[in-house]
């Protein structure tokens, strides 16, 4: 099977609590393609890079990511984030540099896309033109880089409100600060439910601090966690995102593949590395997770 995820490419510059500085790739695409590899699933990145990412393309490679040549921008830098972390698990973002918008023909035809932009990089005509061309597909949405904005300094902020259209998206990934932009001011449960009535949705899956929230139907299901040390808390809604996505599509079973994709993001904390160094490669702790959640997950029906 294969997914097409969609987003940049970013350079991540990660400075610690202590000030230490590591320089690691980014983006949902990275993040994405490297959690598909245990679940068996070949992927496609619609992405754009510069020319400075000439010399790392190995690096690329080691992601599961293989470009073509029209994917390395000639006039435009490579995505570049620095991420400021915090102690309470927060973060700080500010945009170094930007490469160029991804349009509709860097898709390619897959079992599943996977859209999440990190900034602008794919606008809501782009979005809406991919559901029109794929929309008999599994299609997963996470908004963040909709919502984003940068202030003079280039600290990334985002939106209190916007008007995405979603028809013809499947699921849908967002935190309470995005489900409220979504949905006019309305979070929890009540906003998940006015998101699916809205559009139709299939599955919408809600983060907190210790939880996540799925809502599929009418019932809506809750898996709880303790707080995990981990030094680095960047691309866990990528690896939620994509771990739901591979496990649904090969399973089909909607309550055994949000366990897999919390056991995924537990994993990447368990392994106390940063960046895409994180990222699970092994299923069997995938899996042990998962079992684990799926024997505890609580669940209540909702209108």
């Amino acid at each position: 099977m294969k997914i097409c995820i969609a987003s940049h490419v970013a350079l991540d510059e990660i400075v610690g609590l202590e000030g230490e500085k590591t320089e690691s790739l980014g983006g949902p695409v990275c993040y994405g393609s490297l959690l598909a590899k245990p679940f068996n699933f070949n992927t496609f990145a619609a992405t754009r890079v510069g020319n400075d990412m000439i010399g790392k393309l190995q690096l690329l490679r080691d992601c599961n990511i293989f470009l073509t040549e029209n994917q390395i921008d000639k006039s435009n830098p490579t995505t570049k984030f620095r991420l400021i972390l915090d102690k309470d698990g927060g973060r700080q973002l500010y945009l170094l540099s930007s490469c160029s918008e991804i349009d509709v023909n860097d898709f390619v035809d897959s079992d599943a896309v996977l859209l999440s932009p990190i900034f602008e990089e794919i606008s809501q005509d782009t979005l809406r033109k991919v559901v029109n061309n794929y929309g008999d597909r599994f299609i997963m949405i996470d908004p963040q880089g909709f919502l984003r904005y940068k202030n003079s300094e280039g600290l990334i902020l985002s939106r209190k409100s916007i008007d995405l259209d979603l028809k013809g998206v499947t699921a849908i990934k967002a935190d309470e600060e995005e489900l409220s932009a979504l949905t006019g001011g309305t979070t929890s449960f009540e906003g998940m439910v006015k998101l699916r009535d809205k559009y139709n949705l299939e599955f919408i899956i809600s983060t907190g601090s210790n939880s996540i929230i799925f809502l599929h139907k009418n019932i809506v299901y809750t898996i709880k966690f303790r707080k995990i040390g981990s030094p680095d808390h960047t691309g866990l809604g990528d690896i939620l995102a994509t771990g739901f996505t591979c496990a649904y599509l090969k399973e089909r079973d909607p309550l055994w593949a949000i366990c897999f994709g919390a056991g995924s993001v537990i994993a990447s904390l368990e392994s106390k590395m940063r960046g895409v160094q994180k990222v699970p490669q092994r299923m069997n702790s995938i899996e042990r997770y998962a079992s684990y959640f799926y024997n505890t997950i609580k669940f209540k029906v909702v209108g």
